[in-house]
């Protein structure tokens, strides 16, 4: 993870953490969403503004350097679905408290 990642992971938590104070969840399963909701964001958007565009910028001549980037693209998925993973059920309990509570 880059400086710039854990910057903005840094930015986003207390923002996601207040959200959901705001909205009454709280818990463990609130502070696996603030991690997780942060660190998705923030690696998307390390993909959309710096990975992809490199991986369409590189001369396709340059086949090794093409390569690396791709293992770049597959590393920053595998890291976007594990946060994905992680923030399933804490996301689900989210659901269920928002509806319980109408």
């Amino acid at each position: 993870m880059s400086d710039s990642e854990t910057e903005y992971i840094v930015e986003l938590q207390p923002k996601i953490a207040r959200r959901l104070e705001e909205l009454g969840f709280t818990g463990s399963n609130a502070d696996v969403l603030v991690h997780s909701l942060a660190e998705l964001a923030s690696r998307c958007r390390t993909f959309e503004q710096q990975a992809l565009p490199l991986f369409l910028s590189l001369d396709a001549r340059h086949r090794r350097g093409l390569a690396e980037v791709t293992i770049g693209l597959k590393n920053h998925l595998d890291a976007m679905q594990d946060a994905i993973t992680d923030m399933r059920a804490p996301l689900s309990g989210l659901t269920d408290f928002l509806l319980r509570e109408e």
